[in-house]
Formats: C-alpha cells, structure tokens, sequence
C-alpha cells in the first residue's frame, strides 16, 4: 500500500508539545536538557529534517517516558519513515499515558494499514472517513480506507468509498487515480467472472468485441460483434457499432469496401431500430459526403426528433442547410448547438460561416471569437493527449481546408 504521511498529526505533536513545555517546571539540569531537546526537536520537523527530530523526540523519551507528547510524537515520525511496528507501540504508549490525546485514533488506524492488519485498522479508518470535520483528514483517512476495503476483497465497500472520494475531491489528481484504480479493479473483476462463468454466453462475445474495438483490433472486433448477431440477429446497436468499427478501420485503409460495409450497416441498424439517432447521424454524415444532400437532411432531421439534444446532428442539419444556400436556417441550429455544447469549437465556427453569409457582422465577430477562444485550448488539450472517446461516441464534425480558407 503507498504510504500517506500524516502532517495534520505532526501538527497536533507541536502543538501538543507546546502546550507541555510551558506547563513544565524547570527546576534542575535534566529539565533544560529536556526542553533544549524539545526546541531542536521542533527546529527540526518545522525543517522537515525529520530523521534528526526523530533522533531528539527518541532522546526526549528516554530523559522521561512518561510524556504522551513525546510517545505520540515519535509514533507521527515512525510513520513518516515507515517504521510502522515502532509508530504503533509509540502510539500504544502515548493513549495509555493520555487516552484523549487528539489525532492518535487516527494515526493508529494508518499505521495499522500500513503494516498489514487491515482488519484491525478498519474501524478507525471508517470513523476518521466519515465522521472528521477536517477536509484533510478525510481526504488521508479516505484514501486508506479505499486500499484496505480492497486488500479485504471488500469490493462493494471500496467502490462506495471511492466513489464518495470522487464526489468531494473531484479536482484531486491523486484522489482521481486511486479512485480510477479502485473502479478499474472493480470492473476487471466483474468482466472475469463473465468470462468465466458465461464464456460463449452474448454477453461475454459482446463484452470482447468492444474490448477489441477499443484496442483498435478492428476485423477482431467485426468477427466479434457477427458472433453477437448468430446468437440474436436482432439485437439492437450491434450492426451501429459494426458501421462504426468499419468506418475506423477505412480511416487507415481508404478501402471504399470498408465504406460501403459501413454504409450498409448503419442502414441495418435503422431497419431494426429507426430511433438509434447514432446511426441515423452517421449515415447522414456518409450521404453528405457523397453529395446526397437531401438524404443528410432527413437523417439528421430523424436524429434530433429521436434525440432532441443530440448536438452533433445539430452541427451536421445545419451544414447541409448552408450548402444548399439556407443560411437563416442554419443559424438556428447553429445557435442550438452552441446552446447545447458551448465548448463545440466547430459549431462557433460554422454559426461565424453562416452569419458571415447573412451579413450579420456582430453575430459573426462573436461567433469567431469564441471559436478562436476554444481552438486555442483543444490544440493544448489534444497536444497533452487529453483527447478521450467512448465506444458510442458519434464521429465529430470536421473543419475543412476550405472552411478556414473563407476567412
């Protein structure tokens, strides 16, 4: 398991260690040797030279073992360097000598996890994740709580904590990744007992299919998903995402088979389900390109009246209408579109295009500034390799050469 280090708990210590040294008497040479030790001590953490404030906090101990301060302390600094044995017999000693002591619950709970007694660190975990007010805590406590469900094969209750880490520490890259982790795991698990139990079942042929498609085995993928289909010829989406592999794979090959098969199975996919606007879109966006124009409207048309806030064929409806010279039609499902997506570089760009032609100078400023605005950060985006698509994500509309030539 990685191991978190506990600043809050240090925190307390000097705090705690404070509060000690004012209250303590300083009548004879073994006290000044005490608090001189305890100011290095301090220097020392507040310098995070922890391995030498360990050194003095261990001396501090050995003048009076009897300060809890000092116990808990070292077991905050054990911790740091992964001496989780020796941070939970300090942690022991410290609640024995101060039970009430603030933060040793907590700490022993990590230091529990760390060395391996999951069983044991579970219950100060849970108390710490779902009881402290203090945001850190929580984060630090959620975080290990996460792990020890998992070393558990408690799968249900790290999902549950992963997923509560994801809702409050939304913007937290490590939270984001351990939680990514958790639900992969999650999900892997899931999928082997598909595979192992219901091998040869549809499910599990169409679970492999999509695996291939998304490693970008295509004919795989294909031979794949015409498995699905001999056990349910009918079954919806399948010929939708068949049309789909073929389109990508004619991406590399610029085989015109590849797009006629494309081509025949998104219009499979309508004759079983006319409302899959996926394929309605897709099959719209092949017929604009062969210059079928009227067929792209209608399909586009049948897309959004299946799927009213599908944005994509906004952008697509409102192309075909500026080709064929409507421009006061297409605005509308312009506007529509950057209503629906506002981060939708292309269709800023395609409304700057269409009030460009309607001569409406200030919607066409407007419209080309917030492309510009977006292009800028998609092009950092895309350079970082931020670009994500799903399996049934729709191909985007494309700017053309001959688009960014008109201005």
């Amino acid at each position: 398991m990685k191991r978190i280090f506990y600043p809050m708990v240090l925190s307390m210590m000097l705090l705690g260690n404070q509060a000690l040294i004012a209250a303590k008497p300083q009548s004879d040479e073994g006290d000044a040797a005490f608090v001189h030790l305890y100011h290095a001590g301090q220097a020392a953490m507040a310098a995070s030279r922890f391995d030498e404030a360990r050194v003095d906090f261990e001396q501090l101990r050995t003048l009076d073992p009897g300060v809890a301060e000092v116990h808990a302390t070292l077991g905050a600094l054990y911790f740091k360097s992964g001496a989780f044995h020796q941070a939970i017999e300090e942690i022991h000693a410290a609640r024995k000598l101060k039970p009430g002591l603030a933060g040793l619950d907590t700490l022993l709970a990590l230091s529990l996890a760390e060395s391996g007694k999951y069983r044991d660190a579970l219950p100060g975990l849970e108390r710490a994740f779902h009881s402290s007010p203090d945001p850190s805590l929580k984060r630090q406590a959620g975080l290990e709580l996460t792990s020890v469900y998992s070393m558990l094969s408690m799968d249900r209750k790290a999902v549950e904590a992963a997923l509560e880490m994801r809702d409050i520490y939304r913007d937290d890259p490590e939270v984001l990744y351990n939680v990514g982790k958790t639900l992969g795991n999650s999900a892997y698990l899931t999928m082997q007992h598909l595979f192992h139990d219901a091998n040869g079942s549809l499910w599990a042929r169409l679970a492999e299919a999509e695996a291939q498609e998304s490693q970008g085995q295509e004919t795989e993928a294909i031979q794949g998903y015409e498995s699905v289909l001999a056990l349910d010829p009918r079954r919806a989406n399948i010929h939708y995402r068949m049309g789909r592999t073929y389109l990508t794979h004619w991406k590399s090959t610029h085989d015109g088979v590849e797009l006629g098969s494309a081509r025949s199975e998104f219009a499979k996919e309508l004759a079983i389900d006319p409302g899959n606007a996926n394929a309605a879109y897709e099959l719209a966006g092949l017929s604009r390109n062969e210059g079928d124009k009227a067929t792209a409207q209608h399909l586009y048309e049948s897309a959004i009246q299946a799927y009213p806030e599908f944005e994509e064929a906004e952008v697509g409806l409102g192309g075909v209408l500026l080709d064929e010279g409507q421009p006061s039609l297409a605005v509308s499902h312009f506007q529509r579109a950057t209503a629906i997506r506002p981060d939708d570089e292309v269709a800023w760009y395609k409304l700057s295009q269409a009030a460009r032609k309607l001569g409406d100078t200030d919607l066409q400023k407007k419209a080309l500034a917030a492309f510009q605005a977006l292009h800028g950060r998609s092009a950092a985006a895309l350079n970082a390799g931020l670009t994500r698509r799903g399996i049934d994500a729709v191909t985007p509309q494309q700017l053309s050469i001959e688009d960014t030539s008109n201005y």
